[in-house]
């Protein structure tokens, strides 16, 4: 599945236009398609690598809104 999302690349980088693929959902895990995305101070921190453990590219942004797709256990 092909993700499409904004990216910083770098520390205090510029937010991009940023495509991966993400690998098959597993058993344990569910889709959820974000309509919406806010930014806390948490994201900005993450951005600037303020906390010394970013790994870049990063794609900020935790408190989404969305739709939750799940399959039903095999």
């Amino acid at each position: 599945m092909e993700v499409n999302a904004y990216a910083a690349k770098e520390a205090n980088g510029d937010l991009e236009k940023f495509t991966y693929e993400l690998g098959e959902i597993g058993s344990e895990e569910v889709d959820i398609k974000v309509s919406y995305c806010g930014f806390c101070h948490s994201d900005l921190s993450m951005i600037k690598n303020e906390w010394g453990m970013t790994q870049y590219p990063i794609v900020p942004g935790h408190e989404i809104v969305g739709e939750v797709h799940w399959a039903a256990p095999r």
